[in-house]
């Protein structure tokens, strides 16, 4: 009975030492290389910066699996397994130092943006400041201009009569505009009495020029030698002084007349009137006052002043 126990236990033992023969073993290796391929694929940061080296990686394990399915040996196999996981762990690396790059770009990007639109913004506030400015001076320009000029709407200080008609309603305008008008500059001429000389003055060149000619060649004709060039240069002497003295009249030329003279007076300090600017019912008024209004002024429903 015993025996056949051992028998049959040294049977199952046998079978048991088949069977395991013929299930064959677990590369742990490659299956770790499977595992981080596969996580690679599925890594969207991988997938985009990446895709050259997740590559590499994909084939190196495929041809760890395809070695492994012809029974090659297990050292080469698990050689090309660790070279597979090595390149899925270089592709996670680049992945993440360009995502982070990619970052850096973006976030330099929108800075430069938002300096942009600051500058951008920035010369638009100053444009349009300026723009304030120049409208502020056109309209300026535009006031003085119009208050300069005639108008028909102008209310003359001594030819409008400002006195408020019966039972007739009044309103206050606002005023805008103030300026204080004096006279223009004066001409004032008078006749005075004044000497005039009309005596010739000086010595006449000319005359004396062809007097010495003259004299000389008649001093010349005298005489012969030493005694000839004598008489030649008391002719000479002679003729000049004569000539010289040709065209000086006689007597005085001295005598009076009645003269003009006139003069620009600048005028009086004095103000002729002020000239007042209002504005009623949206439009534009003008009136000459001889006394300095306040921020408002009467007028009637047409805009005249009243007083």
């Amino acid at each position: 009975m015993l025996q056949n126990s051992a028998k049959t236990v040294l049977a199952l033992a046998v079978l048991a030492a088949a069977g395991c023969a013929s299930v064959p073993q677990r590369d742990v290796v490659l299956e770790d290389a499977r595992v981080s391929v596969n996580a690679a694929r599925s890594n969207p940061q991988i997938v985009t910066y990446a895709p050259a080296e997740l590559d590499k990686a994909i084939v190196t394990l495929r041809q760890a699996d395809d070695l492994a399915a012809n029974n090659g040996r297990m050292s080469d196999v698990d050689q090309l397994a660790m070279l597979a996981s090595q390149r899925a762990g270089l592709a996670q690396e680049a992945a993440r130092a360009r995502s982070e790059e990619a970052a850096l770009m973006t976030q330099r990007r929108a800075n430069d943006a938002q300096l942009t639109a600051n500058m951008t913004r920035r010369q638009a506030d100053a444009a349009q400041i300026q723009a304030a400015d120049a409208q502020r001076q056109a309209e300026d320009a535009q006031r003085l201009a119009t208050s300069m000029q005639p108008r028909a709407d102008v209310y003359a200080a001594n030819d409008y009569d400002y006195r408020r008609r019966q039972n007739e309603r009044l309103y206050e305008a606002n005023v805008s505009y103030v300026r204080a008008v004096v006279g223009p500059d004066q001409q004032r001429c008078w006749v005075a009495r004044e000497q005039v000389d009309n005596r010739g003055s000086g010595i006449n060149v000319p005359g004396a020029i062809i007097g010495g000619a003259i004299g000389g060649i008649i001093g010349h004709q005298i005489g012969g030698g030493r005694g000839q060039d004598v008489a030649t240069g008391v002719g000479i002497v002679g003729g000049a002084a004569v000539g010289a003295n040709v065209g000086r009249g006689p007597g005085t030329a001295v005598y009076t007349e009645n003269v003009q003279r006139c003069e620009l007076v600048p005028a009086s300090a004095r103000l002729d009137y002020w000239d007042v600017t209002y504005t009623f019912a949206g439009y534009e008024h003008r009136v000459q006052m001889t006394t300095p209004p306040g921020a408002t002024i009467l007028v009637n429903a047409q805009g005249e002043p009243r007083v």
